[in-house]
Order: C-alpha cells, then structure tokens, then sequence
C-alpha cells in the first residue's frame, strides 16, 4: 500500500509539472518545430568462444520531434528504437545472463525552462520497454527477463562562466511482467530468494549531481556523483535456515565517474581527441542467499566494489565538403570485487575464496562521409570476462564476446 500511494503521488507531481510547463509555454501559434532524426543501420556477425553466428543486423532509430515556444522554454518529445542482433551479456539478477538479441523502445518528453542567464529547469517523464531473447525460438514479449519501467524526473543546472553544475532527481518503477520463478523451475541453483512472482520488480531513486569545467592545458574536465537506492516490491530477504523473512529487499548504489578530455588541432585539416575516465561504484545489498541444492547459505551475498578504467581517441580528417572521415579506438578494464559471495568448483561446491569478475573491452571504428547527413560506418569490439569461479550453470561469467558492425549512419 505504502508503495502504490508513492507511485500516485509521483505521478500526480508529473502531471503537475507537465501542466505547468504548458500552462508557462506562451503563445502556441509562435511555436518553433526543430524536428530531430538520426539512426543507424549495421550488418554483421559476432563471434562467442569461437562460436560464429550468421549474418545478424543492429538498427537504432531516433526521432525528436522539438517545439521551442520561446527563448525561455522548450520541449522535445523523443522516440527511440533499438534492436541488436549481435548476441550480448546483461546482469538482470545478480549476474550476467546471455542473449540471443535484444529489442529496445521508448518513448520520453523532456520540458527545458531558462531561468534567466545561468539558471535551467529540465522536466521528463519517460516510458520504456525491452525485450530478450535467450534462444532463437523464443517470440518478442514472451522472455523471462522482459521489462518496461516508466520514469519522472527533475534536473536543476547553474551555468557559470566557464563550467556549471546540475543537480537531479528522477523517480521510475522497474517491472517484470513474465519473471515468476517457482520452488521446482527457478533458477538452477534453486536460489531461495527469487522464489515467487513479481520478486524483481522494484522502485528505483536516483539522485545525481553533474558537474564540468576546464582544466588546465585546454583539458575538459567532467564529474558525476550518483545515489541510487532500490527497493523491491516483493522480494523478501532470505534467512539461514532457508526460509523468507517479512524484511524486503533493498539495494543501495552510490558511485563517481571523473572523465577528461582535449582536442588538438593537429593540421589545417585534421583534429585528435583524446579522452579518458575512471569511475569507481558500490551496490550495498542487505539481501542473502541460500542455495537449496548444496543447503548452502551465504550472508550479504550481493554487495561488491568495482572499479574501473577507459580511454577513447578519436582522429577526424576533412578531405571532403560532406565531412571529414573520423577514426577511433577505444579501451575499458574493470574489476568487481564481491564482498561475501565466494566461488564455486565445477562439482557447484563452495569454496572460502571470494568472487572476482574482470572484464576487458576494446573497439575500433570508421566512419566516411557520403553526403552531410549520410555517413558510412564500420565498427568492431572484442570482449572478454574472466572470474576465479568455475560453475556457469546460473550465471556467465568466463567468456569472450566479439563482433564487427558495417552500415550506415544517418543525422538529420
């Protein structure tokens, strides 16, 4: 009950908000329509531990079709969709699970205000769906980790001379309309506390503050400090003796990403960018887990530090009035620590040694300029994810992704 009058109340602040928006925007028949396109279409193959897929393709598609009504107020309605055939590993609950491919859409309205000189108001509400496949034979809508979550939010940015801060706040709630997980068919571990229906729906917060300035020697200088607490509609946390306590479950992430960047003009004609970030997050998790195969029980099981590390060059070269061709390559590496989940051995018996997860991504890409709004792409990425555990049966967690992308971009 608690949890359906949070959900009205926010949805009652968004309709205030949006009616305002309206209420603020002026005259309509002095509106300005700023329509936005862009997409790109790629065809391509991924390779998984030396296993070749067929011919597979990515699309993405995003509409913004922008109304400024004044200097003063803007809105920008936003409709994206996106499919990837190239087979990929997402963590929905509690570790990486494969895909065959995945599909994408959303729909979101953002209002921007100017407050004067230095001051911006940004409300959105937003509403977006996704679909998984784990086997070619599955149909869209029908995967187990099928979700849709509908969010609001708010973002207050001060400008300053030469940098600005903005500090957010954006409310969404998280569901899985066909995740139910049954005493005899859940997971392979027979993980007590994803026993039942509806256990990973959840109330997402996120409170997020964004800072950028300059740097010294030209370098941008970027920030990002988040807080984001999750609490779950359903899911119980489990005892040690196996059975479900009334207590619900809750994470906590909090984390900060520093990034820096600068453009060297490196000829008449040619331009070098380079970037590079650290970011650095913790989830804090009072959930436990029991294994009911092995009568196993491991407390503050979900809990983990990460860390991680990334650099992106990018070489743009203007040889035609189209645009210029642009090169680049990009590095990442990270490592999570668990705090209390140990490993297993192949037999699935535990060990004393706590579970680590690395994982290396590095990409290549091209892009040439057919006309100016038109642009011919090639993209490749290689992957890979290393543990100390053995046992996959429930989650992925050694294995190397790979695949190369050729299309076409489009920006309108």
């Amino acid at each position: 009950m608690v949890t359906l009058q949070v959900r009205k109340n926010v949805l009652k602040v968004a309709a205030g908000l949006s009616l305002a928006a309206f209420l603020f925007a002026g005259n309509l028949r002095a509106a300005t329509f700023i329509p936005v396109l862009n997409g790109d279409f790629a065809l391509g193959q991924w390779y998984f531990d030396g296993e070749e897929s067929s011919l597979n393709g990515n699309m993405f598609l995003n509409v913004a079709p922008a109304v400024r009504f004044s200097n003063k107020f803007a809105v920008v309605p936003n409709i994206t969709t996106n499919y990837r055939g190239t087979r990929s590993a997402e963590e929905l609950a509690g570790g990486n699970t494969l895909f065959q491919d995945t599909w994408e859409n959303g729909i979101n309205v953002k209002a921007v205000h100017n407050l004067g000189a230095r001051w911006k108001l940004r409300e959105n509400m937003g509403y977006r769906i996704k679909w998984f496949r784990e086997t070619t034979d599955e149909s869209y809508g029908n995967g187990l980790y099928d979700y849709n979550i509908a969010n609001v939010g708010l973002e207050l940015q001060r400008n300053f001379k030469t940098g600005y801060v903005a500090l957010g706040y954006d409310f969404s709630f998280l569901q899985f309309p066909n995740y139910e997980s049954l005493e005899s068919s859940q997971s392979s571990d027979l993980s007590r506390e994803y026993a039942g229906s509806n256990v990973l729906d959840a109330d997402v917060h996120l409170v997020n503050l964004r800072a950028g300035a300059p740097f010294f020697w030209g370098i941008k200088n970027g920030i990002q400090i988040y807080y984001s607490p999750r609490m779950y509609d359903s899911q119980t946390v489990v005892l040690n003796s196996g059975l479900l306590s009334s207590e619900k479950r809750q994470d906590d992430y909090i984390g900060t990403t520093v990034s820096m960047e600068r453009s060297y003009k490196t000829s008449p004609k040619s331009n070098l960018s380079p970037m590079i970030f650290f970011s650095h997050a913790e989830l804090d998790s009072n959930q436990n887990h029991y294994d009911a195969g092995q009568t196993y029980f491991a407390s503050d099981f979900y809990s983990y530090k990460q860390n991680q590390i990334g650099a992106q060059l990018s070489f743009s070269l203007a040889r035609t009035p189209a645009g210029p061709q642009v090169f680049s390559v990009g590095y990442s590496y990270s490592k999570r620590d668990y705090a209390n989940r140990v490993t297993q051995n192949l037999d699935a018996t535990y060990t004393s040694d706590k579970l680590y997860v690395k994982e290396t991504n590095v990409s290549l890409g091209y892009s040439y300029p057919l006309a100016r709004s038109l642009r011919l792409s090639i993209n490749a990425t290689f992957g890979r994810s290393r543990s100390n555990n053995d046992y996959e049966a429930s989650y992925a967690y050694n294995f190397s992704n790979s695949n190369y992308l050729f299309g076409f971009h489009y920006e309108y």
